[in-house]
């Protein structure tokens, strides 16, 4: 909302005012005055509009009517004549219809509104700049991340590893690519290809060095100003690669060419690796960990309450993304979800033996066990 330099416009407060014109001056600054609350603007008019409702005035919402209206809708407005000039036939056609206030806009008033449209003209123009930056700063960090590796793993299996619980009842497949995030490379018997990580979590950070895997940190866009922006020093000690994800939004879109695009965020890191997965181009996906649900973590440490109350309802709508997406742009990629719990009927869904065990009402369904021997291809 606008507010105006009230030394300038302080003669149309507490006032109903009417404008008087619908030239290059009105065009220019009623949009501003409709913003400023200090102003009651009712609505405008000039000598050409002698209909009762001509419309509304540009994208003001300001009703176009006639002078005899406006007087009978508001007998005691002012009119505010938007011109330096007004001539003795515009005045005598208001007081013609019956008005008797009016006010003249002021060399105050035109300076006032020129500061601020330059002040408007310059944010907008550092705005431009910062976007056009970060365009060229996106795609310059994304070649060098990941354009070596688009359709790297064309034929073969993918596996993207979250912190769900149902981590702990998988082994893992032998000639399987894992990609995972967060705290997943501290599994024991787990070795990563590639990791994710988007927030600054010390004691992940500290420990990040000892393990040789490709190390993707999110950098970008919104989380770049934020508390919990990983610091450069980890990114350069780790010969990290830095990225840029979606800020939340309600439409957010999905790329296939991510050297150019931010990957997709959806509120979880596990959303940048699968879209980096599918950047790979594999001819399986699998989903390990990847819980969707309320049920914690695998190492035992406890969801917030975030996202038990916001994230998760969000993560399934970014699953259902993904599966449109990857309908669309990668149809020969089949995705798995293992031991799926939110997730359950998204995907192909396959089990493993040592988790139906403690699910006893889901083995009496007689679900898809995983075959090791399916996924060394």
């Amino acid at each position: 909302m606008i507010r105006l330099d009230p030394q300038a416009f302080s003669a149309l407060y507490g006032k109903n005012i009417i404008v008087y014109g619908t030239g290059i001056m009105a065009k220019r600054y009623v949009p501003y005055l409709v913003q400023d609350p200090s102003i009651r603007l009712c609505g405008i008019t000039n000598s050409r509009v002698m209909a009762e409702d001509e419309g509304t005035f540009l994208d003001t919402g300001l009703p176009l009517r006639s002078l005899r209206k406006w007087k009978e809708l508001l007998p005691d407005a002012t009119i505010f004549l938007m011109g330096f000039t007004a001539s003795e036939e515009i005045i005598a056609n208001c007081k013609s219809a019956g008005f008797t206030s009016f006010q003249f806009i002021t060399v105050e008033m035109v300076d006032a509104l020129g500061n601020m449209e330059a002040g408007i003209a310059q944010v907008r123009e550092a705005e431009i700049l910062e976007h056009l930056c970060l365009a060229n700063e996106l795609h310059d960090a994304h070649k060098a991340a990941f354009s070596e590796f688009k359709s790297c793993h064309r034929g073969t299996t993918v596996a993207v590893v979250g912190t769900g619980p149902t981590l702990n009842y998988y082994s893992q497949l032998a000639g399987v690519t894992h990609i995972g995030v967060n705290s997943s490379f501290l599994k024991e018997n787990l070795s990563l290809d590639y990791y994710f990580i988007a927030h600054k979590e010390t004691q992940w950070l500290e420990k990040l060095q000892d393990y040789d895997f490709v190390k993707f940190f999110k950098v970008g866009i919104i989380n770049r100003k934020a508390k919990d922006q990983i610091p450069e020093y980890i990114i350069e000690e780790n010969g990290g690669r830095r990225y840029f994800s979606m800020p939340l939004t309600p439409f957010e879109q999905i790329h296939t060419n991510i050297e150019y695009y931010p990957v997709m965020g959806y509120e979880s890191v596990v959303f940048q690796a699968i879209h980096f997965a599918l950047y790979t181009h594999p001819k399986r996906l699998l989903l390990i960990g990847c819980d969707c649900a309320k049920n914690g973590h695998f190492d035992g440490e406890a969801q917030n309450i975030f996202e038990d109350t916001v994230s998760i309802p969000l993560w399934i709508k970014g699953y259902q993304q993904v599966k449109r997406f990857a309908l669309r742009h990668y149809p020969d990629t089949e995705i798995i979800s293992v031991n799926p719990v939110g997730l359950r009927g998204v995907f192909r869904d396959i089990y493993t033996c040592s988790y139906l065990e403690t699910q006893p009402k889901i083995g009496q369904t007689e679900p898809e066990l995983l075959n090791t021997f399916d996924f060394r291809i």
